[in-house]
């Protein structure tokens, strides 16, 4: 019988990942408060931010992250909503952006979200596959993607080289209510990298320094759930469709069917039509219905 009543094994295994990422946190923190206070230096940069009270929430959420009845899916949205209430984000977009050849930039397929209607997630979709947003992102995605580093960077990071502010992909976050951001990669393997973004609507402030090492500490010590719950075939194959088909499949899995995407995305009914048909076919499948049963993570609205 595991400790918590519901007597499986996968409950055992949870428990026992809550008391290792506590006693992990614990440890961490309690040794980097007692050098400081030995040395009477301050903490190194980034943790001198965090209070004790913060720490605790991070030690907690991460614990019954792990805990959490459910599969991988469950564990992340948790995660995610978890983290939205630590540092006071609006939404959030968590995906597996792969890459078939070295040097190539990441296509983001198996997306999660929550906060985002149906207007906007699509907004959102079409700046993922804008060809002006590779360039903007692709200081971060080179240290997470070539260096194999896990790296966070907020909006005015990745905009050094002022390629955003004039480009179409501002215009498309300012149509999804989209007013400040920082994305977070963490390497999975030497094709694909997990990518987070949390976000904050027009007119709010951006995020501290302090909320965004909340957040890096944070995702830094999931490596588990990084690598897993992604559908195989869709991380695979949806590499190979073209950028408008990939945005279609992606409000397909949203949920939506031909009339609301032809809306959506201001293309006449024919046109995604067409679409529909070569992604069934490019799947394997003849329905929306045995599309969503093949790659459907679950997704909703705040």
């Amino acid at each position: 019988m595991s400790r918590n009543g519901l007597g499986s094994a996968d409950q055992d295994d949870h428990w026992f990942r809550y008391q290792m990422l506590t006693k992990l946190w614990s440890d961490v923190f309690v040794a980097l408060h007692a050098v400081a206070e030995v040395q009477s230096t301050e903490l190194p940069h980034g943790y001198r931010m965090i209070s004790d009270t913060e720490a605790s929430a991070i030690v907690r959420l991460l614990g019954n992250t792990a805990a959490l009845e459910g599969g991988h899916s469950e564990k992340k949205r948790f995660l995610m909503n978890g983290l939205c209430e630590l540092i006071g984000a609006d939404a959030w977009v968590w995906s597996l952006g792969t890459w078939q050849e070295e040097g190539a930039p990441p296509v983001y397929v198996g997306i999660m979200h929550q906060g985002f209607d149906e207007e906007r997630y699509a907004k959102l979709l079409k700046v993922f596959e804008h060809p002006h947003n590779k360039a903007i992102v692709a200081p971060w995605v080179d240290e997470v993607a070539v260096e194999g580093k896990h790296a966070t960077y907020s909006l005015e990071q990745l905009d050094k080289q002022h390629l955003f502010s004039d480009s179409e992909v501002a215009q498309l976050m300012s149509e999804a209510d989209i007013g400040e951001l920082f994305v977070s990669g963490f390497p999975v393997d030497a094709h694909s990298m997990s990518a987070i973004g949390m976000y904050r609507s027009t007119g709010k402030p951006a995020f501290s320094e302090r909320e965004m090492k909340i957040a890096h500490l944070l995702i830094q010590e999931i490596p588990w759930l990084h690598s897993a719950g992604w559908p195989n075939e869709i991380t695979a194959k949806g590499p190979q469709l073209y950028p408008q088909q990939r945005v279609v499949l992606n409000l397909m899995l949203d949920g939506l069917g031909r009339k609301q995407i032809s809306h959506e995305m201001e293309l006449a009914e024919n046109t995604v039509a067409g679409y529909i048909k070569d992604i069934y076919r490019h799947f394997g499948v003849s329905s929306h219905a045995q599309l969503m049963s093949k790659f459907l993570v679950g997704n909703s609205l705040a």
